[in-house]
């Protein structure tokens, strides 16, 4: 006879399949670190662009820089933000795949991190490149 804790459960306690593994929870407060951070240098880096484009419409060396055109100053002000949820995704994601083929999530924290960099440097280099 089934027990009220085992009900709806095929197996009794402590039989069949285990649970699924979970993401370490050291992970999980790492990348809520990194993520944070990243909302601040992306806070401080839009409050940064509303300023790039003073120059715009003057004789001044960077008159005719590439940030004064309103399409490419909007992507340079999203690239950084779209870099960062990019990065937490594959970092989670990728870490919840990890850990379920029984492999270390941390590399996937690297690989998010490089991705968030990439998207900074690639808006670094077009504003002053």
């Amino acid at each position: 006879m089934n027990s009220f804790h085992s009900y709806g459960q095929r197996w009794s306690p402590g039989y069949g399949p285990g649970r699924p593994p979970r993401l370490p929870v050291g992970f999980i407060v790492v990348l809520a670190v990194f993520a944070a951070v990243g909302v601040l240098a992306d806070l401080l880096f839009s409050f940064g662009m509303l300023f790039a484009g003073d120059s715009c419409g003057t004789s001044g060396p960077g008159g005719s820089a590439p940030v004064c055109d309103a399409g490419v100053w909007l992507i340079l002000l999203a690239v950084p933000w779209l870099g960062l949820v990019a990065a937490a995704l594959v970092a989670l994601l990728g870490g919840i795949w990890a850990v379920r083929q029984r492999l270390s999530p941390w590399y996937l924290l690297l690989i998010g991190v490089a991705l968030y960099l990439t998207a900074c440097e690639i808006t670094y280099l077009v504003l002053f490149g």
